[in-house]
């Protein structure tokens, strides 16, 4: 079999040619059979420059080094020649910056040179070669007024590729080609839209936001650098050994599963997280000893506004559940990734400088992994602790929320009674920031078993055209979106895990069936919330997960101290309302959790005994 990586040359060619080898087959043919590869041709506009990997791969017997230009038609026709079954990786491209700079040149070998390597794939004599497209997120296009999307939005495969580069539109044209030369029966053709890989060796590329790896290698190297983008803005990221081992496995899968998960539309999104250059030094910081700190290259800011301003209105948010299904694994974390490249790449590192010991996690995963938003403080705090009281050690606990001390204060005690602890700050109006949340626990525990969807947050108690707009909205991205992208997330890690199943709890709101006055945006979002319960447990249905919720009402916490001094009434007037303790929904709710998944409460009320809830007042 042979292997034709056009870019070969390049780093992510390089990594992926080596790869290749160690493997020393790869999974090809309707049936997925494993066939030895005997060939990897690297082909490039120029030969590997010295050091990097180049030497390790040119002692392989196996590796053959082409220099020409993909626009060539002869040229990549010739890459193809006399082979019997072939592959091809292509990777090579102009980058966005370099695209920009140069509109023929970009067209020539983004768009001309892969329509050749389509052209030789198809007259080369093997039946219908395999063809691995390297795309990009350029291909949509966000920040202008008049975008179909923005920066806080989630893109998926579905979203409309409306590009602003030249870059991006060359990539989008032979996404579509790949498509169509697909469905003739040409090529089996496959594509990855790779996030911004990091951290790239060696030197800097054309991209616009080659800093993100600069902010790393260049450190690390002993060399100073500057950072030309704010250090708050985020973008979407992506570890290069992520990004080869899912290129390789969109190679791997058999085609009849391409076909039936893919069908016509041959790209999907591959794994990426929301981080900036301030996320990376951090992370840096944190990998290297505090005691190796000073070698490392000074680190400095001369932001420009406007490039900062277009990487910002990228959407950081992807949604890659299409290659989840083709079994593409989640990417590691920021630490792990500068981690690998220290590791790969340990003779660009300064000289004497160490790395502090990687803390090894604990390789025991508990019984039952659960979830609760909102959970420093309040209710879900009491949720949490009556887990841990009960469950004990078979219970690991996730705890999100906004703020990082209140949740990690919570974890100090489930930790006293001997319950697992995972603390991530989350803000659940932000998708990206949910998606994050998910990927860490199917990273850290492999499942989840139950999501207790807790935070909520209202307006003032003032007539509703006294509300601004933005304190509608933010109710409703809390209360109703924030719970929506939750329950998304779980549902997806839930019918794929092994067993399939697990179950969600909603609080709700004694305001999901009765408003008090001036409660508008809580009100509308509680009873949307109870419309979702039940689209959830109906659709959980055939994949053995349950929905319910508790509609609380008067449990004493901080929403409720504002009512201290009197709640208003149905009829205007204020009164002092009966409060119940919080520990007696957290003993609601684990009768719910307690069940078998055989069994399910759609929907429980728990309240103050003598609120004024039921009759006439």
């Amino acid at each position: 079999m042979r292997v034709i990586i056009t870019g070969g040359c390049g780093f992510l060619g390089q990594c992926l040619a080596r790869k290749i080898l160690s493997r020393g087959a790869l999974h090809c043919g309707a049936d997925g059979a494993s066939t030895a590869v005997t060939e990897v041709v690297l082909a490039d506009i120029v030969a590997p420059a010295s050091g990097f990997l180049c030497a390790e791969l040119g002692g392989d017997a196996r590796v053959r080094v082409r220099v020409g230009d993909v626009s060539d038609a002869a040229f990549v026709a010739s890459l193809f020649d006399g082979a019997e079954l072939v592959s091809c990786f292509h990777l090579s491209a102009i980058m966005s910056g370099g695209g920009e700079a140069d509109f023929d040149l970009c067209v020539s070998v983004n768009l001309h040179g892969f329509l050749n390597v389509l052209e030789a794939a198809r007259g080369c004599g093997a039946a219908a070669p395999r063809v691995v497209f390297s795309s990009t997120a350029a291909t949509m296009g966000s920040g202008a007024p008049t975008d179909f999307i923005g920066s806080d939005d989630v893109i998926d495969d579905a979203t409309r590729a409306v590009p602003h580069t030249t870059y991006g539109t060359t990539k989008s044209c032979c996404e579509l080609l790949l498509n169509d030369y697909s469905r003739k029966g040409f090529v089996d053709g496959r594509c990855g839209r790779l996030p911004t890989v990091v951290v790239r060796a060696g030197a800097p590329n054309a991209a616009t936001t080659s800093c993100f790896s600069g902010i790393v290698r260049e450190p690390l190297s002993g060399v100073d650098c500057v950072m030309p983008i704010r250090g708050d803005v985020q973008h979407s990221i992506g570890s290069y050994t992520s990004v080869i081992s899912s290129l390789l496995a969109l190679h791997d899968v058999p085609k009849a599963k391409i076909e039936s998960v893919l069908g016509f539309d041959r790209s999907v999104f591959l794994p990426a997280a929301a981080l900036s250059l301030d996320d990376l030094h951090a992370a840096l910081l944190r990998v290297v000893s505090p005691g190796s700190h000073h070698l490392l290259g000074k680190v400095s800011w001369e932001a420009d506004e406007f490039l900062s301003s277009v990487i910002s209105s990228f959407p950081t948010a992807v949604d890659w559940s299409r290659a989840k299904t083709l079994g593409i694994a989640p990417d590691v974390s920021a630490d792990e990734m500068i981690r690998q490249y220290c590791a790969d790449f340990a003779g660009s590192l300064a000289a004497g400088l160490e790395l502090q010991p990687r803390v090894e996690a604990d390789a025991t995963v508990p019984e039952m992994i659960a979830l609760i938003t909102g959970g420093g403080s309040g209710i879900g705090e009491a949720v949490a602790l009556a887990m841990a009281a009960e469950w004990g050690s078979g219970v690991g606990i996730v705890l999100c929320g906004r703020r990082e001390g209140p949740l990690k204060a919570v974890a100090e005690k489930l930790a006293a009674v001997g319950a697992t602890a995972f603390v991530k700050p989350t803000d659940l109006t932000r998708p990206q920031d949910v998606a994050s949340l998910f990927d860490a626990i199917e990273e850290r525990f492999g499942r989840l078993d139950l999501l207790f969807n807790n935070a909520g947050c209202g307006t003032p108690a003032v007539p509703m055209d006294e509300l601004s707009a933005e304190q509608w909205q933010h109710v409703v991205d809390v209360n109703l979106s924030g719970v929506f992208h939750c329950t998304a997330k779980a549902m997806d890690i839930m019918k794929r895990q092994e067993p399939q199943g697990g179950r969600i709890i909603n609080n709700g709101s004694i305001s999901a069936t009765t408003p008090r006055p001036h409660s508008a945006p809580y009100t509308a979002t509680k009873h949307a919330v109870t419309g979702l319960t039940k689209s959830t447990a109906l659709d959980g249905r055939r994949f053995n997960v349950c929905c319910g919720q508790i509609d609380i009402g008067n449990a004493k916490s901080a929403m409720t101290a504002r009512q201290e001094a009197g709640a208003t009434q149905a009829n205007g007037a204020a009164m002092v309302e009966p409060t119940m303790d919080v520990a007696d929904v957290a003993r609601a709710v684990m009768y719910m959790a307690n069940l078998p998944l055989t069994a399910n409460v759609l929907s429980l009320t728990v309240m103050a005994s003598s609120m004024p809830f039921v009759g006439r007042g």
